[in-house]
């Protein structure tokens, strides 16, 4: 699946990766470095939340997901990076047990008009949980390479 490149892509075309159960430890070790807020580091101050217990860090929620999507190596060989991303929502929190995919559909295809080498590819990058519950839900642009003509 390496050799995708953004002529390669067609409007709806979906992605969707394998699960990935996240650990207690995993959610703790990412908060403390990056969100220390007490219901993403201390599973007893998160247990009097209105969360009653530990959760996930939004971005540790959305790092795994961009990680899930990328391992599949879909643009390996045309990846120019993102210009950006919109739209994020965190719908559910991502708690230690549970496993997560992602699906990625494209939304969008633009040819670069300054460019004629890359395009820009809209995607929505959605995140569920073991139970199919959307959890994340995202739209990130990524710059690919065009296939040579």
């Amino acid at each position: 699946m390496s050799g995708i490149y953004f002529d390669d892509l067609h409007i709806g075309q979906r992605f969707v990766t394998p699960g990935m159960t996240i650990s207690a430890a995993q959610i703790l070790d990412f908060a403390r470095q990056y969100d220390p807020q007490p219901f993403h580091i201390d599973a007893e101050a998160a247990g009097r939340t209105e969360f009653g217990g530990l959760i996930a860090s939004g971005f540790h929620t959305l790092s795994l997901s961009f990680s899930l999507f990328f391992r599949l190596n879909v643009f390996a060989a045309a990846n120019l990076g993102s210009p950006g991303m919109e739209e994020i929502r965190w719908l559910k929190p991502l708690r230690p047990g549970d496993t997560i995919h992602a699906a990625a559909e494209v939304v969008a295809l633009k040819p670069s008009q300054s460019k004629p080498d890359r395009g820009i590819v809209t995607m929505r990058h959605d995140t569920f949980n073991q139970d199919g519950a959307l959890i994340l839900t995202v739209t990130c642009l990524h710059r690919l390479k065009r296939r040579d003509t």
